[in-house]
């Protein structure tokens, strides 16, 4: 295959020898975690595969061998999950109820969210790969606090054994007669989610910025409001979609060798946010965007040191095998 860059030419020994190094350890060997990370994959799954395609039967087997214990974000896939190994879950979602599905005609309807919630119920409460569903994304963008509220109160109903999961690319929201952006999550302590499950960008103004871990730090602290939830961040692999034209895209955010990414989860696992009577909050999974979803992210054949640093990066988790 010939690269669209020269940047990535020449680098297959040096791919060889970081994965020579991951997996200098005995099958089955474990580095003592350092880190709270419990959780530990990607979000999604795809196919693709540079110009080619993969089976999802190998997609599966590559994720495990990347050191994931969790797939989020699988949309609707009941045939994903059900190709998944012993010991490794998922979450469907995050947008198994659009915002289509909570409203008509620009109102809430509790009719048409119950019929909607009934449907994936029959599908998901009882599956054993299942860890929770994310039922939403994005949900500030159309719900403020006390409607979240009540949109995670009535998916318990029908997910009572399961987590309920709503994804926050922003903690802010505009719902109110001023449009201005308030802070409402977690208001006098009423729960809204299960996990509350946030973005973490990388990339500012085109370049990798790890004072972006600001977002995390403001997740703990909002997490302290909601006793008992933990944080979990996704960070996209494929750099930022304003800035993606090519492989040289990824390199030049994460580093030919993928440097960047254990700089990056570096200070995501170092930071520590309130004091809580369970401890200091900190983040409790952590998901790379995407593997085989785009066309270059982590599933992309050249990036093979990249592949390497997301398993050298998850054995220093707690996340478990």
């Amino acid at each position: 295959m010939t690269l669209r860059t020269g940047r990535l030419r020449g680098t297959r020994a040096a791919s060889a020898l970081a994965l020579l190094v991951v997996s200098a350890s005995p099958p089955g060997a474990r580095v003592s975690c350092s880190s709270a990370v419990r959780y530990y994959g990607t979000w999604s799954l795809g196919q693709k595969a540079g110009p080619d395609t993969v089976s999802l039967e190998r997609r599966v087997d590559e994720v495990r061998g990347l050191g994931a214990n969790m797939v989020v974000g699988i949309g609707n896939k009941k045939k994903l999950l059900d190709l998944l190994p012993d010991g490794m879950l998922a979450v469907p979602g995050c947008s198994l109820m659009k915002k289509r599905d909570w409203q008509t005609d620009g109102r809430f309807d509790e009719a048409k969210a119950r019929k909607r919630l009934a449907k994936l119920a029959r599908r998901y409460d009882h599956h054993p790969r299942v860890y929770g569903v994310c039922i939403t994304h994005e949900v500030t963008e159309y719900a403020d606090h006390a409607r979240r509220v009540w949109m995670y109160r009535l998916a318990k109903q029908y997910f009572p054994d399961k987590e309920v999961i709503q994804y926050y690319g922003l903690l802010t929201d505009q719902m109110n007669p001023a449009g201005v952006r308030v802070d409402g999550y977690g208001r006098n302590g009423e729960r809204e989610t299960d996990v509350l499950f946030v973005s973490l960008p990388a990339v500012a103004k085109g370049q990798f910025s790890q004072a972006n871990v600001r977002r995390l730090k403001d997740a703990l602290t909002a997490a302290a409001r909601t006793p008992g939830v933990p944080v979990w961040g996704q960070t996209s692999i494929n750099a930022d979609n304003k800035i993606v034209t090519g492989p040289e895209s990824m390199t030049a955010i994460w580093g030919t060798h993928g440097e960047n990414m254990a700089a990056w989860t570096d200070t995501l696992f170092r930071t520590v946010g309130p004091d809580t009577p369970g401890g200091p909050l900190r983040l409790s999974g952590f998901f790379w965007r995407s593997l085989g979803r785009f066309p270059w992210d982590l599933g992309y054949p050249a990036f093979a040191d990249h592949r390497a640093r997301m398993r050298a990066i998850g054995q220093e988790t707690c996340a478990q095998s």
